[in-house]
């Protein structure tokens, strides 16, 4: 569950040389870090909870047991409700006609597969 057991071994179980999962667990925080920065539109006081942020979504994905998980889950929910959402460029919305017109194109575009017998055009 941990990734403890997996992320330091090789395919024969075997500790691998150099491995630390304290590295591996910073370059995991780094990463969503880098993902929520994306995501979410933070302010720069805000900016410095990201890195809790991700200690606890990590929790949640990696703790053992579920009452962990769901602890940390509820935090990062929690915490993530302070920050607002990153707006996404919208593409206008079709009119009910565009949208009509573009499946009549597609229909018409199939055509009449040729077979004999087949009184279907599409």
């Amino acid at each position: 569950m941990d990734g403890a057991a997996t992320s330091g071994h090789d395919e024969l179980g075997r500790l691998v040389r150099g491995h630390s999962e304290y590295a591996a667990r910073k370059r995991r925080l780094a990463e969503r870090v880098a993902k929520l920065r994306l995501d979410y539109d933070p302010s720069p006081s805000q900016q410095m909870l990201l890195p809790i942020i991700a200690r606890h979504l990590d929790d949640a994905e990696r703790a053992r047991t579920a009452e962990r998980r769901v602890r940390a889950g509820n935090a990062a929910n929690r915490l993530l409700r302070l920050i607002p959402r990153r707006k996404r460029p919208e593409e206008p919305l079709m009119s009910a006609r565009e949208q009509l017109d573009r499946q009549v194109g597609k229909a018409r575009s199939v055509g009449h597969s040729g077979k004999r017998g087949c009184s279907s055009p599409y």
